[in-house]
């Protein structure tokens, strides 16, 4: 499987000042692998939360609950597309980002619009809008994909099942569409 980045800033007219393209980017976690072991094998799976703790996700026929869930509203930082200002490589044991930028509008806060997820026949896209009303450019340095998932004690949990190093400035008063690609 491969990953791909794409990011369009726009100003506060909602004119494009810049567009990057398609970058492919770096890394699905080992957590990503665990959900897929978990939907293909109906088998409990362990993974890691984004605390650093190993809870175990519950097989998909057994929960009452959406499996694996991406979509987040509008101010939702925790789960869904997150970004941050961390530098350190991406790995594949990695369980959270290294450094989130805050939903918010108060100095280094983007506002996160709402999460959304679609796909075609050989792709899954997340996609998210941050807006920056904090008073200073912010410049994004990495991205995460948290999903919200039940664990066999009945509790929800969060994973991150990818995160890449990207960067783009948001001048203040833009925002910024974030496209998160997953395709193989």
């Amino acid at each position: 499987m491969r990953t791909y980045v794409r990011a369009v800033v726009r100003d506060r007219k909602g004119r494009i000042i810049r567009d990057t393209g398609w970058k492919e980017t770096n890394t699905l976690t080992k957590n990503f692998y665990a959900f897929l072991r978990c939907a293909m094998q109906d088998a409990d799976t362990p993974v890691t939360t984004v605390g650093g703790t190993i809870k175990v996700c519950e097989e998909p026929s057994g929960i009452n609950a959406t499996f694996m869930f991406v979509a987040a509203p509008a101010g939702n930082d925790s789960r869904g597309m997150v970004v941050g200002t961390g530098t350190t490589s991406p790995t594949r044991t990695d369980y959270n980002i290294e450094s989130k930028i805050e939903h918010g509008t108060d100095s280094g806060q983007l506002y996160y619009y709402a999460c959304e997820v679609t796909h075609s026949d050989d792709y899954v896209e997340i996609t998210r809008t941050f807006g920056n009303e904090s008073g200073a450019d912010i410049t994004i340095r990495e991205i995460g994909i948290i999903a919200q998932y039940h664990d066999v004690e009945g509790y929800t949990r969060l994973a991150l099942i990818a995160r890449s190093l990207f960067e783009i400035t948001v001048p203040y008063g833009s925002s910024v569409k974030i496209y998160y690609r997953i395709t193989g």
